[in-house]
């Protein structure tokens, strides 16, 4: 998530200097332009350093189709290691108006070569979106985006955890027109994260990374000036201008589908050559050498065989059911899940959840983005 407050940006040289320095509690720093790595481990730190620049560089010409400028304020990097990758990115905007981020601080934590090819890409893309949007953006979006450019096996745990979310009785999916105005992390995360990451993955494979881009620009700011009485009435219209659904509903129902035959792509995901090398001295963990996986060469994290009995099962809020199979179908009105409404009330295609219970959420205002 994000903070708030704010700061400015600069363009310089594309070259970054690297600066090494031993610090207390046995912790080696790293200074290049944009960010202070601390690790403890002096090739873990410089490796670390050499990856973000680049990183950074490459991933805006990904997103954004520039390099977005060097920040006038460097963003700490703590290194941790340990057995699960994760990570934590904070930093502010001023509250009330669109600005540039300041007070960085990130966290990454895990095995070295996880560290390098998942959560430090992740994480950084937090940053990159910070930087280019300058206000929080929907958090399906935000998580989503930022987990299609982690290591592989990462990208595969995500997809997994989807097919159990939506294969779950009640299903723990999240209605697009929920999702799509969710600011702040749901306390059931995990979804978010999940669902995130396949729409994302989902819509650049049809127009790529720049237009997803441009689709959530459009979205915020027909959200932000819109005076519409619906609350989704801003992304029904970036739907069909970007994508050619006719709404959000229309968007959830082609998205099942695909969910529901593997999710497969017919292009690279992450169109950029592999952004790093191998690193030519190893931590002193002896951790295996980091691949970099921002070139998949293979993206389909899904397959028909995987989606198994997704959307099977009349307990899924996700079964699209005409009038009169709701009718038929009495189990689809007794569904327990609190994300899941009777089923007149969530007829084919509709994301209209007339009877929703809202959720409490953690204040985005007080947490960071964490993965």
């Amino acid at each position: 998530m994000e903070a708030r407050c704010c700061f400015l940006i600069f363009i310089c040289a594309l070259s970054w200097n690297i600066n090494d320095t031993v610090c207390a509690q046995g912790n080696y720093q790293t200074t290049t332009t944009n960010f202070i790595i601390m690790a403890p481990d002096p090739n873990l730190s410089r490796e670390a350093g050499r990856l973000a620049e680049q990183y950074r560089r490459e991933l805006s010409k990904q997103w954004l189709g520039y390099e977005i400028a060097n920040w006038k304020e460097k963003c700490p990097v703590q290194i941790q290691l340990g057995p699960h990758p994760g990570g934590e990115t904070s930093f502010a905007f001023m509250e009330g108006q669109k600005s540039e981020p300041m007070g960085w601080q990130m966290k990454v934590f895990g095995p070295p070569d996880r560290v390098l090819d998942a959560v430090l890409p992740h994480e950084i893309t937090h940053t990159i979106f910070a930087t280019h949007f300058g206000q929080p953006l929907p958090r399906w979006a935000d998580e989503g985006a930022c987990t299609t450019v982690e290591h592989e096996s990462e990208r595969k745990k995500n997809h997994q955890m989807l097919m159990n979310f939506l294969n779950a009785k009640p299903s723990r999916g999240i209605p697009f027109n929920r999702m799509f105005t969710m600011k702040r992390y749901p306390h059931d995360i995990l979804p978010l994260y999940a669902q995130g990451y396949s729409l994302a993955k989902f819509l650049i494979a049809q127009k790529g990374h720049v237009h997803f881009v441009k689709f959530i620009e459009q979205g915020l700011e027909q959200e932000n000036r819109s005076a519409l009485p619906k609350p989704t009435a801003a992304w029904d219209q970036a739907t069909e201008q970007f994508y050619g659904y006719q709404d959000l509903s229309d968007l959830q129902i082609a998205w099942i589908d695909w969910v529901r035959k593997g999710s497969l792509t017919q292009s690279p995901l992450n169109t950029l050559a592999a952004v790093g090398n191998p690193p030519t001295t190893q931590p002193s963990q002896g951790s295996k050498p980091t691949e970099n996986q921002l070139s998949d060469r293979r993206l389909a994290t899904g397959s028909p065989a995987m989606a198994g009995n997704v959307l099977e099962h009349s307990g899924s809020w996700y079964s699209q059911q005409s009038p009169s199979e709701a009718a038929s179908n009495p189990q689809a009105n007794s569904m327990g899940n609190h994300f899941v409404r009777q089923a007149e009330s969530f007829l084919p295609g509709s994301t209209s959840l007339s009877t929703a219970t809202s959720g409490t959420f953690e204040d985005a205002s007080q947490t960071s983005i964490w993965r």
